[in-house]
């Protein structure tokens, strides 16, 4: 009977083993499963992170890519170099572009890299959507002298629509940063936004509005010049104090004045208004459309004047005597696609460039 029960219990130690193996076994197994399945999410983690950093470097090149009306891109030409992401530490995107058979849509490769060798490629299709222009734009005016002055809090530089077709632009572009600062940064000193007068520049963006561009793919002097190369009407600078036409809703016509001029009496016009020189507005001043000023610019928009559509206004060649923009009174500036119609039919205004689909690229 003693034999019997050390044989058994022999028995129960091979079976405890043998039970030992197969739980420590199973605990291994779910040990590198777990091991496993961390792994797949950590790497989904990581592949969603880098699809979503991949998104930024296009929406980065469509901020770095000029307005205008077709694309520069005959072969595949770099348009963001390899960036970090301000935010996710470790990852980085770069963006390249080709035309497409027409070139008026480029086709956008963006590639993002992160840890691990994530790795994500996008690609993307882009065309023109609206005019690449503010309510007032300074493109070329630079921070380094006084371009702009503001007075009153009745005045307003808005960048909606005013005919409610288009999406909402920024009140004030201009392409140098230092300018930017100067015009929003509640310093009057150096021509900048009173901060009770931050409001009165509204527009895409918030309020003041006020976006840094890249340069328009033509100078604002080659733009007036495509006008100029049609029919137009050339008036002499000078006082401009009775009752004016220049241009009708039905007929709009491109004037330029071809010197500095003073409007202080009752204008109203329609199409494309051209100065070679100064332009003082006062009184009853109305343009609907496309406003250049351009030579030795300075404008100064007081009075109840408005211009309803854009007014552009290029880099003084001279000496900078004054503002490049003076805006005080009731003067308005008020972004209008609908007026830049015309301006658009004779010589095709600069257009952002829209973002019109995306996909991964999984095959790369």
């Amino acid at each position: 009977m003693i034999g019997t029960l050390k044989n058994e219990r022999g028995i129960a130690l091979v079976v405890v083993i043998f039970m030992g193996s197969i739980l420590f076994t199973l605990i291994g197994a779910s040990l590198l499963f777990s091991r496993l399945n961390l792994k797949s999410a950590v790497n989904l983690e990581q592949g969603t992170f880098s699809l979503h950093v991949a998104d930024t470097g296009l929406q980065h090149a469509l901020a770095v890519i000029p307005a205008g009306n077709s694309f520069p891109y005959s072969s595949s030409t770099p348009v963001v170099g390899q960036t970090s992401h301000p935010t996710m530490t470790g990852f980085s995107y770069s963006v390249t572009a080709v035309n497409d058979a027409g070139g008026t849509k480029a086709i956008l490769t963006s590639v993002s890299q992160g840890p691990g060798s994530s790795k994500r490629v996008v690609t993307a299709y882009v065309g023109r959507g609206n005019y690449g222009l503010g309510a007032a734009s300074l493109p070329g005016s630079s921070g380094g002298t006084t371009e702009t002055n503001f007075s009153g809090t009745s005045f307003s530089i808005n960048g909606n629509d005013n005919c409610n077709v288009s999406a909402p632009v920024p009140g004030i572009v201009v392409t140098d940063p230092a300018l930017a600062t100067e015009i929003t940064n509640d310093t009057t000193s150096d021509g900048g936004l009173a901060s009770n007068q931050m409001g009165n520049v509204t527009g895409a963006g918030g309020s003041p509005s006020v976006a840094i561009v890249q340069p328009l793919s033509m100078t604002v002097s080659q733009m007036a010049d495509s006008y100029l190369a049609l029919s137009h009407v050339d008036l002499s600078g000078g006082n401009y104090s009775g009752n004016e036409d220049w241009g009708t809703s039905s007929t709009p016509r491109i004037t330029r004045i071809t010197g500095n001029a003073q409007i202080q009496g009752i204008v109203e016009g329609y199409g494309v208004l051209i100065v070679d020189g100064t332009l003082d507005v006062a009184g009853n001043f109305n343009f609907h459309g496309l406003v250049i000023a351009r030579g030795d610019v300075q404008v100064q928009v007081t009075g109840n004047a408005g211009i309803y559509g854009s007014l552009l206004i290029a880099e003084s060649t001279g000496l900078d005597a004054g503002y490049e923009l003076d805006v005080r009174g009731n003067a308005h500036i008020r972004y209008d696609s609908c007026a830049l119609a015309s301006a658009d039919g004779w010589a095709p205004l600069p257009k952002a460039p829209k973002l019109l689909a995306w996909q991964e690229n999984l095959s790369i």
